[in-house]
């Protein structure tokens, strides 16, 4: 937007005979000031003096391109001038005397007067947001899309704030003409506005411009549920804006139509409307005051979907999942692992999927052979020294397990896919588990052992036999990595290794029910520090749990607790979070997250597991544990709130994350959500919290975090990624 501000002072020297005026002291209520030489191509501007430059909503009234006025936005000023906006409508000339492209060309006129003239209104000219309704929305969409428009009047899309398009009319004009029964009053509008000329289609249709402008201005698109063609519009437009590394939110004005989603906009209470506003805010950095002093220094956390199962990348290559099992951060770029439901394809197939900066869009890295249907585990590990200890050049690799199912006669293996530092794929297998229906790479760690000195890598493989494998760097080997042949150590029974954690100077890793330590040097073994079993049946953890859960737990989110000086371990079970140091008789209870979800919540949960855990740090709060959360309901609450949104199978359709801060010592816990803005329970899945990661992009201060939708749905593409703005 530095563009525009130069152009501002340029045109505000050059032209002052035509536009500049004296700041206005009072409240700024300009009407009918021309941005061209046409009777309709007309602006109004409504302000108020601020001490620091403010946002501009330019709205672009709808009318199916032959009629409206700018008149409809007036009801709208006052609303958003108490939410600290400059607000300003335009008329633009209509058809049939001009076509659609012609009409966005006035829009994009107006946009660049508003810029050309900010001073005079305390407008920030990199801020001014296209707000169109209806056919306005298509234009908006045009501008936004298509740099033609501004560039005949020296400007870019990306000099905008952002693109609103609220119940926009079409964005893919052949698609909806092609979906239209063209003998109906909205048919014949099609017909009428864009001609029998389809070859012109393609040049109005928003939805086949998306490659044209680098970059694209941020994009919220908001449809109206009781609209039947609204969603097949939004969506597919959305994911093509996304698909050219544009930021896109879909967001579904639930029980509004075309009429009363903009009859609504502009008043207290209505949800399209506070999610413009925290678009605004979001895409203007803009911090709001609140009784709470550390919240005026970071607002809640805004998020938006980044990636949804089903699109497809750059190359054409569709990237699917019903979860994402993992997120991590590799040389400097985001990494996230899928995972297919049991029973949802044929051949489900893992995914990895990459994004390589902030505004481009995810693409498949590598895509797992038949059989592995899932990634079980991501981690980087980096290898200093070979398999004899010997210093190397740093060697950077990326590991990813994988769940494979018995296949016939074939018994289910574990195998790890490995990224070389060359960006090539290898897989080597560490087992096979006969007789079990599968086989899975549960967790990966990276170790220097303090007495042997080698860089080591550690695969967790389940069920027994397999278990913990240990690997080096050797040259020799394809890919450079050699797994042992056989494990160090071996789950019990039919537990597997669901994870590691380095603390103080020890290796530590965690079975559904033990925690173990590493006794380091060369010959190696693992001690069992705790025994959940033990503990069961000792203590009253069972208490208020139903007696299926007595037989059926495990250890989730396993970690170090890096607050506490002393070597300490955190984790969940039994629905509730606990901390051990090695060397304790039992461990210490911090949360009953069953109580956590009663009290925050108001709801009664069957059982909470808590996932992967994130350190997080964020300008004026502690230093905060963010922890991927699936809840399952009581089946007696849920019958008895029919109107509780969550899947028959009795989890919810919200997506939650416990914090955890530490405090002088003391731990505390809170809920928080995942809500995208527009998200409906009801229609679109959003459940279980799986991980998160920091963005690894310069000069981005976002998180991103992964999950998935139903469980035991047969259902595949219910994958998601979202980002968080901090």
């Amino acid at each position: 937007m530095a563009h525009l501000l130069r152009l501002a002072a340029a045109v505000l020297l050059l032209f002052a005979s035509a536009f500049a005026e004296e700041p206005l002291p009072a409240e700024i209520m300009e009407r009918d000031k021309p941005y061209g030489g046409h009777p309709r191509q007309l602006i109004d501007v409504s302000a108020r003096p601020l001490n620091q430059l403010k946002p501009a909503i330019l709205l672009v009234h709808g009318g199916s391109w032959q009629a409206g006025d700018k008149r409809t936005a007036s009801t709208k000023v006052k609303y958003f001038l108490q939410e600290g906006f400059a607000v300003a409508a335009l008329n633009y000339r209509l058809h049939p005397e001009v076509t659609p492209r012609e009409q966005a060309d006035d829009v994009a006129g107006a946009a660049v007067w508003l810029a050309k003239n900010a001073d005079r209104f305390r407008i920030d000219p990199r801020q001014i947001y296209l707000v169109g309704h209806g056919a306005g929305g298509h234009l908006v969409s045009l501008v936004g899309t298509d740099p033609a428009f501004l560039e005949k009047h020296g400007a870019k899309p990306s000099d905008l704030g952002g693109i609103i398009s609220l119940a926009g009319k079409v964005y893919d004009v052949p698609g909806e003409i092609a979906a239209t029964d063209l003998t109906t009053t909205e048919g014949r509008t099609l017909r009428q506005v864009f001609t029998g000329n389809s070859a012109a289609w393609p040049l109005a249709s928003p939805a086949y411009l998306t490659n044209r402008a680098k970059p694209l201005p941020p994009f919220m698109v908001a449809y109206a549920s009781g609209e039947k063609n609204a969603y097949r519009q939004a969506k597919p437009f959305t994911a093509q804006l996304r698909k050219a590394g544009g930021v896109a939110i879909l967001f579904e004005a639930i029980g509004r139509t075309e009429e009363s989603l903009f009859r609504y906009f502009g008043t207290a209470g209505d949800p399209t409307t506070d999610a413009v506003i925290n678009f605004i805010r979001r895409e203007s950095n803009i911090v709001v005051a609140s009784s709470d002093k550390r919240k005026e220094v970071i607002p809640d956390i805004p998020w938006i979907f980044a990636f949804e199962a089903g699109e497809e990348d750059v190359a054409g290559r569709r990237m699917t999942g019903a979860e994402i099992t993992g997120l991590v951060t590799h040389e400097g770029k985001l990494f996230a692992g899928n995972a297919h439901s049991d029973g949802a394809e044929a051949t489900p197939r893992g995914q990895i999927l990459r994004l390589d900066a902030r505004e481009e869009a995810w693409q498949l890295e590598h895509q797992m052979p038949r059989g592995y249907g899932e990634v079980t585990s991501l981690l980087p590990v980096s290898f200093e020294r070979d398999h004899e200890g010997r210093p190397i050049e740093p060697l950077s690799y990326l590991f990813a397990g994988a769940g494979h199912r018995r296949e016939g006669q074939r018994a289910a293996s574990a195998s790890v896919f490995i990224r070389t530092p060359s960006g090539n794929w290898t897989k080597q297998e560490i087992g096979e588990a006969p007789g079990a229906e599968k086989a899975s790479v549960q967790a990966i760690a990276g170790w220097r052992d303090p007495k042997t000195g080698l860089d080591l890598v550690f695969a967790a493989a389940g069920p027994a036999p397999l278990g913990i494998t240990r690997g080096v760097f050797d040259p020799s080997k394809v890919g450079g990595i050699r797994f042992d042949a056989e494990p160090e150590h071996q789950a019990r029974g039919q537990q597997k290794v669901v994870g590691f954690a380095a603390c103080g100077e020890h290796l530590f890793a965690a079975t559904d029910r033990q925690i173990l330590r590493r006794r380091d040097g060369e010959e190696a073994s693992w001690e069992v520090l705790m025994d959940l079993e033990e503990l069961v049946a000792t203590r009253p953890y069972l208490e208020s749990l139903d007696i299926f859960w007595h037989k059926n737990y495990e250890i989730g989110a396993f970690r170090c607790d890096t607050a506490r000086t002393k070597t300490t371990l955190a984790f969940t079970t039994l629905n509730r979070a606990f901390r051990f140091s090695p060397g304790d008789e039992a461990p210490v209870v911090e949360q009953d997250l069953g109580n956590l979800v009663r009290t925050q919540l108001g709801r009664e949960p069957h059982y909470v597991r808590a996932l992967d855990a994130k350190l997080i740090r964020r300008k004026g709060r502690d230093t905060e544990e963010w922890i991927g959360l699936e809840v399952y309901y009581d089946p007696d609450y849920l019958v008895a709130r029919p109107n509780f949104p969550y899947w028959p199978t009795g989890f919810g359709k919200d997506a939650w994350y416990l914090v955890r801060t530490v405090v002088e010592g003391r731990a505390s816990y809170r809920l928080e959500e995942i809500k995208i803005p527009g998200h409906d329970p009801y229609a679109r899945p959003l459940a279980r919290v799986r991980d998160f990661e920091l963005s690894p992009f310069e000069k981005d201060n976002a998180v991103y975090v992964g999950g998935f939708a139903p469980w035991f749905e047969e259902a595949s593409d219910t994958a998601w990624i979202a980002r968080g703005e901090m």
